[in-house]
């Protein structure tokens, strides 16, 4: 019986000890620094998860329909967007925007919905405007965006301008900066499922996150950004081939970088072997396609759900641009006028400059005469 005690004691505290043996991750910079591994390498949606997105607008319409909140009629339209009904998600932010412009999240929504549109332009005055609103959002990381879409004007003018410069063209303090490089890792993730590759705005992205993990964090997460750059999003073999290769060189020159031996029962285990297939989740495996029969698009019946009319926008810009058009022109009256009260006053000013001019020499040749 004694023995049959001590040997469970033996196995319990066994057990007991097993499950106190921990893992914790670290990696390696290009400098040999060590990190401890945070959640960086998650894997990146290459697509959208048709059927919850599906289940998603079917639960938001009978919400509408109760509730009768804008803001609800907002992420409705975003699932739109992400189901690639892109028409119908634009109209209905665009007449939100003209009921409520200073929201943010409709502000910001209506930027990308421009932007997935083909219209850049737009798309850039809104998502600044969204920065005004709310500077914080996203991490602080709509910059990025901004820098996307200054870049896509400049491939607007010509299809040269990536192959000299880069989407954010980073400084080295930037390179070396984590919140820099957490801000872009915001901005890669959730532009990755609307950006399916080739594509040479996402593979500049990669590059330069890969070369900020390089230098902040890890050269084997760095790696397969140049990889992902290359393989999926078709960016310059030579560029990223050489950036790989030297993450390569880093690995075996840091091999025998790592923490000091634990004492707590925790095992230190070197992040490495990420490979580029792992990184990239398909979201919607089974090919769902989404019965829309069966979901609300039409962009009234939408709108009258938040009991709102639409707008005609086309008279609305029309009257913007007359406004915009008679402020100029009462500018431009207002200079003529200002200067012609210029000219007045110089006039008067020479008249009367002479006048007292002639005065004075009138009194002096008055004296002299009486002597």
């Amino acid at each position: 019986m004694k023995k049959s005690i001590t040997i469970l004691f033996v196995l319990l505290f066994s057990i007991v000890e097993s499950n106190a043996c921990l893992n914790d991750y670290y990696s390696v910079d290009s400098q040999g620094h060590l990190h401890s591994h945070d959640d960086f390498a998650t894997a990146f949606n290459k697509n959208f998860n048709l059927k919850l997105i599906e289940s998603k607008l079917i639960k938001l319409e009978k919400q509408l329909e109760t509730e009768k909140d804008y803001k609800l009629l907002s992420n409705y339209a975003v699932l739109l967007l992400k189901a690639g009904k892109t028409s119908e998600a634009l109209a209905i932010l665009e007449q939100l925007s003209v009921h409520h412009p200073d929201e943010y999240q409709i502000t910001a929504n209506l930027g990308t919905a421009y932007e997935l549109n083909g219209e850049v332009d737009k798309a850039l005055e809104y998502i600044k405007k969204g920065i005004e609103l709310n500077p914080d959002s996203h991490g602080g990381s709509e910059w990025v965006h901004v820098k996307v879409l200054e870049a896509k004007q400049q491939l607007e003018k010509g299809s040269l301008y990536l192959s000299r410069n880069s989407v954010l063209n980073l400084t080295e303090d930037q390179k070396n900066d984590t919140l820099v490089r957490n801000q872009i890792l915001i901005q890669v993730r959730e532009r990755f499922p609307f950006s399916p590759g080739p594509n040479q705005i996402m593979s500049s992205l990669c590059i330069d996150l890969g070369d900020c993990f390089a230098n902040t964090e890890s050269i084997e997460f760095a790696k397969v950004l140049y990889t992902i750059a290359k393989l999926y999003y078709g960016a310059n073999d030579e560029l990223v081939d050489e950036k790989i290769s030297k993450m390569v060189e880093l690995r075996s020159e840091h091999a025998n970088v790592r923490p000091e031996r634990r004492t707590d029962h925790v095992n230190n285990i070197k992040i490495g072997g990420i490979t580029y297939g792992s990184m990239l989740d398909d979201n919607n495996r089974s090919n769902h396609k989404i019965v829309w029969e069966k979901i609300l698009t039409n962009v009234d019946e939408l709108l009258n759900l938040v009991n709102l009319e639409r707008i005609d926008l086309s008279s609305k810009e029309l009257s913007t641009q007359k406004t915009k058009a008679e402020s100029e022109l009462m500018d431009v009256n207002e200079q003529e006028s200002n200067k012609s009260k210029d000219a007045d006053y110089m006039i008067y000013f020479l008249f009367g400059g002479g006048l007292a001019l002639l005065i004075i020499a009138l009194l002096i040749f008055k004296k002299r005469a009486k002597k």
